[in-house]
């Protein structure tokens, strides 16, 4: 029996070996603004040290969205620091930029940006976020909103480095394993 036990148990170490070996593979590679396509809007979580902000906001200039939220924002931003730290037109602030200041997780994400894609009858959304991230966060946001389509912008994972980043890593497929199989068994996001 304890053989067994084993052996079950190094099978499933495997699976999780190779399926974290595919999950890097298949990461999303960083992309630019100009060879993005166009959507009703953006929406970028937050974290990764500004560089998603950065890329979203670059998107918004590029005009391959009419609006911009800002998911996931610390209670203690205001409007201006987000407008002087990218370098954004007052103009562009007030008519295009809102900020989300209740999720605190991607699932929490998820829900305020499905309240806000839907309050603007948005059809289409360019979703930034790093690369390690995207492929749970598409997860989380189709569960909230099945009728958007939700168009991938991935930014560079991560400023950790070694076994920093191997961590981060790991501990990102295993959410992603755990969202995946919430979504296969529940199927939250799915209609009916």
């Amino acid at each position: 029996m304890r053989l067994l036990l084993v052996k079950i148990l190094a099978f499933l170490l495997l699976v999780l070996l190779a399926g974290f070996v595919v999950f890097l593979v298949m990461l999303p590679k960083p992309q630019s603004a100009q060879n993005m396509a166009s959507a009703d809007a953006i929406v970028v979580l937050t974290g990764g040290g500004g560089l998603r902000i950065r890329a979203a906001t670059d998107l918004l200039t590029a005009k391959r969205g009419q609006r911009l939220l800002i998911s996931g924002v610390h209670s203690a931003v205001q409007r201006g620091d987000i407008q002087d730290l990218f370098h954004l037109a007052p103009a562009t602030m007030q008519c295009c930029v809102d900020l989300g200041y209740q999720a605190r997780d991607t699932l929490g994400n998820a829900d305020e940006i499905a309240t806000w894609a839907n309050g603007h009858h948005y059809k289409r959304l360019i979703v930034v976020t790093s690369s390690y991230h995207m492929p749970r966060a598409l997860i989380e946001l189709d569960a909230s909103m099945p009728d958007i389509t939700l168009l991938p912008f991935s930014v560079k994972g991560s400023t950790h480095v070694g076994l920093d980043k191997w961590r981060q890593m790991v501990v990102e497929y295993l959410k992603y394993v755990v969202i995946l199989a919430r979504e296969m068994v529940l199927g939250i996001g799915e209609d009916g």
